[in-house]
């Protein structure tokens, strides 16, 4: 049986959502000082007339270029966010992305694109190191280059990503080639050329992201792979319950409302225990550790019968307790946050809520 060619521009549409989920992880969990909230339906019915027309911005107006000649401009990348997508010989894509400037320098970027080309994760140190300085447009950004030593399923070369990101203003560009090894191997020296004759527009740094991401959603995305099925679980005495969002699948307070109690979760490992260890350390005001001192900062549990992770993460004024849990293909994050007397005073309620946590049996 012959198998499926792989297509990358589609494979890369998954990577343009992980980074969402980790943006929108990130305004869910305090990362972010001021929040917006995305409704992201489950599925999109067909619609009885032809959807309006989006007022996405002109290329042109962000980025002029001059496009190698064996490129193919592709109108649709599928994603809805893509600024420029070509289709290249060999069935390899190159994509250029718009998103907010903190995710380029977050280290769970970098574990997803390990994990599209079947790598391990790094931790924050691994991740800085594998960066080399790049020209784009006449600055100095970033690259990585991720090679798989093995095929995945359904192809016959090893995969590999080459991503190039640029903070200008509020916006971080990234610039990424994915494909085959062969197919990038040929590529690679014209997509570092055309990286360096770009020329950013003011407008490039400037991005409305409100805007960006309701347009994705109307474009209509992929569906997100099956979902694991949703625990149940006992709300502790003394707690509110708060309504449930679309991220916030369990969502409480305590402590009369001062510490926030949230159960959320995502596609894939969301960067590793580390880099997750580490983020919620530093919301804390925690230094952070390395692989070696994860073990020190960390504590290992059940929940639901499998195992977790807990990281107690208590600063002088503010504090969390938090709980990284894979389940199947997912992670499972339950984390209570607020001042540092309050969240200790409620650390035995949330143990207790932990416990009352069941999945249903398959």
């Amino acid at each position: 049986m012959e198998k499926p060619k792989p297509n990358y521009l589609r494979d890369g549409i998954f990577i343009v959502v992980m980074l969402l989920a980790v943006l929108l992880f990130e305004t869910f969990s305090g990362n972010s000082e001021e929040v917006h909230t995305y409704n992201v339906p489950k599925e999109k019915p067909a619609p009885a007339v032809a959807p309006a027309a989006t007022t996405k911005p002109d290329p042109a107006t962000l980025i002029q270029f001059a496009k190698p000649q064996d490129w193919t401009n592709v109108t649709d990348d599928g994603s809805g966010l893509a600024t420029l997508s070509f289709a290249l010989p060999g069935n390899a894509g190159v994509s250029a992305i718009p998103l907010p400037a903190r995710l380029a320098e977050n280290p769970m970027i970098v574990n997803m694109w390990r994990e599209q080309v079947g790598l391990g994760p790094v931790d924050e140190a691994a991740a800085k190191s594998l960066a080399e300085p790049i020209q784009i447009g006449g600055h100095t950004g970033r690259i990585f280059d991720l090679a798989g030593t093995e095929p995945l399923a359904g192809q016959d070369t090893p995969p590999r990503i080459v991503t190039a990101s640029l903070v200008l203003g509020q916006v971080g560009w990234f610039f990424k080639l994915s494909g085959s090894a062969d197919s990038i191997g040929s590529q690679l020296g014209t997509f570092t050329n055309f990286l360096a004759t770009l020329k950013f527009q003011p407008a490039a740094s400037q991005v409305n992201f409100d805007r960006l991401m309701a347009e994705a959603q109307q474009a209509g995305p992929p569906p997100p792979a099956p979902e694991v099925a949703g625990p149940t679980w006992a709300k502790p005495a003394g707690w509110a319950e708060k309504p449930s969002t679309a991220m916030r699948l369990g969502n409480f307070t305590a402590g009369d409302g001062q510490a926030e109690i949230t159960l959320m979760t995502f596609p894939g490992d969301v960067g590793g225990l580390l880099a997750n260890a580490n983020r919620w350390r530093g919301q804390s005001g925690l230094p952070p550790v390395d692989a070696a001192g994860l073990a020190g900062a960390t504590e290992r549990m059940s929940v639901a019968g499998t195992p977790a992770t807990l990281v107690e993460a208590v600063g002088e004024k503010n504090g969390s307790i938090s709980v990284y849990h894979p389940v199947g293909n997912q992670t499972w994050f339950y984390k209570i946050t607020g001042p540092s007397a309050v969240v200790t005073a409620e650390k035995g309620a949330f143990m207790e809520f932990l416990q009352s946590i069941r999945f249903p049996k398959p």
